[in-house]
């Protein structure tokens, strides 16, 4: 019989963010946007909207319109794929001063969801800040997913005084050439950003997005959140982008950074990766475990900026790899030392082209046989203080792709954001249908059905939006449940056993 599992602290493990569906009112209406269409452009439904509806944009490229909805429970749709991508693209300044999209007010512009859509161009006069972006969100919770954000000012700029509790989830999102730049003036600064996360954030959620060429010292990832999940991440600056931190921990909080390669370019603005900058949140714990970081900058460098001179409670640093450009003279700490300062088996190198890198003059970090001080020398990393597992269970291939399963396939754990000779391995099992839901969504009763390839899992636990686990039961072939008592909305399920974790959404109606 299945047991309940009692709720425990609200710490939005990645199983919470991870549900992007968003439950909307009952009976919402969808709209079409398109050339050949009633509205042709999607400012022209922005008043005939009502909570909870769907807009649906057809592909190609939408020019010179800018919208500030003003509805909660927005699910706004790209249609378009290839060469025709939904793309709403601006030249010049945003009449409205802050963005292509926006949602303005809390409370009246809540819970949107953007999926599949490319915003280019967005920029705001000087006189008027100089501060566009292609979302600009001052709501409460965000979800972007399968986005592309090019040439703005800001790709997604978020914040809201008034705001201390919303929850933004990134996915599988492209951020290129975004930050503030002056004509010919690569190196002015304006501090815009790939994105920016205020204080008004509880919870950021950013994973398998891939960041390149910043311009104009932008970060890659600039967050005050309360708390942030940063994982399975390709974060490059690239040889001419022009930026300054790839990830800015500005005010501190609980920051779990796990999985990522992260690369600072060449042509760097301030010569570090990871900026440290306050400690005002209520907690200031920090885990970087198992990302790869590579310095490609000639001359001297640090892998962490530390300003703070006291208060940070916890700083974990386990099981990465800190390779740098042969002659480069680099720090792994510049500034102060952090407190709570915690390192083991991480693996440093002068020279990241010698290290056992795939290919990395392409990109490619994984593990090649020669990587002998990297491959089953890592160590079990544990939990964060708010027990979060410090364990990666993916690995990054491309923002476009689904995240590949990570195995300990050795004695021990890799050191690194790879698992040596994981892929092919684990590739053969996205061809395998092991769990099935049917009905999905469902009014309570479903049952889960595993196959043949399934047998291996053993457990499963179901955990409510808030990261409580509401059901817990060992594995059988053929299992039936029935949620009906529930609040409908979007549940998940994570399935474990020696196969390593699945996951599965629940989306009761």
């Amino acid at each position: 019989m299945a047991s309940i599992i009692p709720s425990k602290n609200k710490n939005f493990l990645v199983l919470v963010l991870l549900s992007i569906v968003i439950s909307f009112p009952a009976f919402p209406n969808s709209w079409l946007v398109g050339s050949s269409h009633t509205y042709t452009v999607p400012s022209q439904v922005r008043n005939l909207v009502a909570d909870g509806d769907t807009i649906y944009i057809e592909g190609g490229v939408y020019l010179n319109d800018a919208t500030k909805w003003a509805k909660r429970d927005l699910k706004i749709i790209g249609l378009g794929t290839g060469s025709n991508r939904t793309t709403m693209r601006y030249n010049g300044d945003i009449p409205n001063h802050k963005g292509i999209f926006v949602f303005e007010t809390p409370g009246v512009c809540d819970n949107a969801y953007i999926e599949n859509i490319v915003f280019d161009g967005a920029q705001v006069s000087d006189a008027d800040g100089g501060n566009g972006a292609g979302i600009r969100f001052q709501a409460t919770n965000l979800t972007v997913k399968d986005c592309k954000f090019v040439n703005c000012q800001n790709g997604i700029l978020e914040g809201n005084g008034a705001v201390s509790t919303s929850n933004v989830i990134i996915l599988n999102c492209e951020f290129e050439n975004n930050g503030y730049q002056l004509p010919n003036a690569p190196g002015f600064s304006g501090f815009a950003h790939h994105i920016y996360i205020s204080a008004s954030v509880d919870t950021l959620l950013v994973m398998n997005n891939l960041y390149h060429h910043p311009r104009g010292q932008a970060n890659s990832i600039k967050t005050r959140a309360q708390r942030a999940f940063i994982l399975y991440n390709y974060i490059d600056e690239d040889a001419s982008g022009y930026g300054s931190w790839e990830i800015n921990i500005a005010q501190g909080g609980l920051n779990i950074v796990l999985g990522n390669v992260i690369i600072q370019g060449s042509s760097s603005a301030n010569h570090g990766i990871i900026g440290y900058d306050a400690v005002s949140n209520p907690i200031e714990d920090f885990y970087f475990v198992n990302n790869t970081v590579i310095n490609q900058y000639a001359g001297n460098a640090s892998y962490f900026n530390i300003a703070p001179t006291n208060g940070i409670d916890s700083f974990k640093v386990y099981n990465n790899i800190f390779a740098s450009i042969a002659g480069s003279q680099v720090s792994l700490f510049n500034g102060n030392l952090p407190g709570g300062l915690d390192t083991s088996n991480n693996s440093f190198s002068g020279d990241y082209l010698a290290y056992g890198f795939n290919d990395p003059v392409l990109g490619d970090y994984s593990l090649t046989v020669n990587a002998t001080s990297a491959i089953d020398g890592g160590i079990n990393a544990g939990f964060s203080h708010t027990s979060f597992s410090l364990t990666p269970d993916f690995m990054y291939q491309s923002f476009n792709a689904n995240l590949l399963p990570r195995y300990t396939l050795g004695s021990a754990i890799d050191i690194g954001a790879y698992e040596y000779d994981a892929p092919t391995k684990v590739q053969t099992l996205a061809h395998e249908k092991e769990v099935t839901i049917y009905p999905n969504p469902t009014t309570g009763k479903f049952r889960i059905i595993f196959s043949e390839q399934g047998h291996e899992y053993t457990q499963l636990v179901i955990y409510n939006t808030l990261g409580s686990g509401i059901l817990r039961a060992g594995c059988k072939d053929m299992m039936e449940f029935d949620l009906s008592s529930l609040i409908k909305g979007t549940y998940f399920l994570k399935i474990s056993g020696s196969k390593g974790p699945h996951y599965e959404k629940i989306i009761l109606e």
